[in-house]
């Protein structure tokens, strides 16, 4: 059973839903889905999309299916007075975080939808306030919410275009206080500097149990490349020896090892974040969607990598691989495409050396 911060508030809970009844009702603000705008109410509901309503709500909830087959809340989702109701779109996780007189009640998921090659990540916050609030107040500490819920996701790397696009979140929120009041200016700072500690928390463990923050081997599956789509393309320029499941194996594990190495893995990185940065035009006056000529650095970068791995030999295989591009390095930018041919190159360079 979860508690929260309003003590004579009852919570009631079952692997469907979360109720949080308090009789003297609470002031609430929500996000659209829940009814937006500021609404005296006597429930918060949380509750999974296939769960029935509870009964005496007054609200009506109807469901359709998206293309990638996954129950969507449709636009017709209408909250009495008494109820505020966010629905999960999955099972999901949840955590509870508390701080001094805020408690955060989070339920989400991270989902990754390999048909049409889309993440999506949806939040359902729950934040309760044991104080009495005027609405300018109530609105601030809304903002707040908002505020901490982008700086949680920050803190665990999902900020970026590779890992997740922020306008593809199913959110819902409410920030729910005991009512309408006055509070004194050095316990209203306590109370933002709470909710913002809470809600960034929450977040940051809900995406911790999601499994982020991402290893390499996440990364690299972000911008489309796996350790068997490089150990293809290795396998594609092998000469002089016959192509053997064995060889084949060597490769893989060395590749394994070799994204164990920091600076590898720290090019690597480096690369996504580049890729990203360029794909973007985030850097005025710079534009390589063409490869240009002049851009020479992303082989100095490719380079660097498979010397790390295997030495000055491995500079030389580096420019076999460059210039073939085999496999799924010929779908990678500008930057992806040398770091990811050193890496093979070097890998190769590597399990020949004996």
């Amino acid at each position: 059973m979860k508690k929260i911060c309003i003590k004579d508030a009852k919570v009631l809970e079952d692997h469907e839903k979360l109720i949080i009844q308090r009789e003297e009702g609470f002031l609430a603000v929500g996000t659209p889905y829940v009814g937006g705008g500021i609404l005296e109410v006597k429930n918060i509901v949380n509750q999974s999309s296939c769960s029935e309503i509870p009964e005496g709500s007054g609200s009506h909830l109807s469901k359709s299916e998206d293309r990638t087959g996954t129950s969507q809340i449709s636009d017709d989702l209408h909250v009495s007075d008494d109820a505020m109701v966010l629905v999960n779109p999955s099972d999901g996780v949840s955590v509870t975080i508390n701080a001094g007189n805020v408690t955060t009640v989070l339920t989400g998921d991270y989902l990754k939808y390999f048909s049409n090659d889309a993440d999506y990540l949806w939040m359902n916050i729950m934040v309760f306030v044991d104080e009495y609030l005027n609405e300018e107040t109530l609105l601030e500490l809304f903002k707040t919410v908002s505020d901490a819920k982008f700086a949680g996701l920050w803190d665990m790397g999902l900020l970026n275009h590779f890992s997740f696009d922020p306008m593809n979140c199913g959110d819902s929120v409410v920030l729910a206080c005991k009512g309408r009041g006055t509070t004194p200016e050095d316990r209203l700072i306590e109370t933002i500097e709470n909710t913002g500690e809470c809600v960034r928390k929450a977040v940051a463990e809900l995406l911790k149990i999601c499994g982020f923050p991402k290893d390499v081997l996440g990364f690299m599956e972000d911008v489309g490349v796996t350790v068997e789509n490089l150990t293809d393309a290795g396998m594609e320029l092998v000469v002089g020896v016959e192509k053997t499941d064995e060889i084949r194996e060597k490769l893989r594990m060395q590749i394994i090892k070799s994204l164990q190495d920091l600076n590898v893995v720290s090019f690597i990185i480096a690369g996504i974040r580049l890729e990203e940065d360029y794909e973007k035009h985030r850097v005025r006056g710079v534009n390589v969607d063409d490869d240009p000529a002049y851009l020479y650095s992303d082989e100095v970068f490719g380079m660097s990598v498979a010397n790390q791995i295997a030495g000055t030999k491995a500079i030389f295989n580096f420019k076999r691989y460059d210039e073939a591009k085999p496999g799924i390095i010929s779908h990678l930018g500008p930057v992806l495409d040398d770091i990811f041919a050193g890496l093979v190159a070097g890998c190769m360079s590597k399990i020949f050396e004996e």
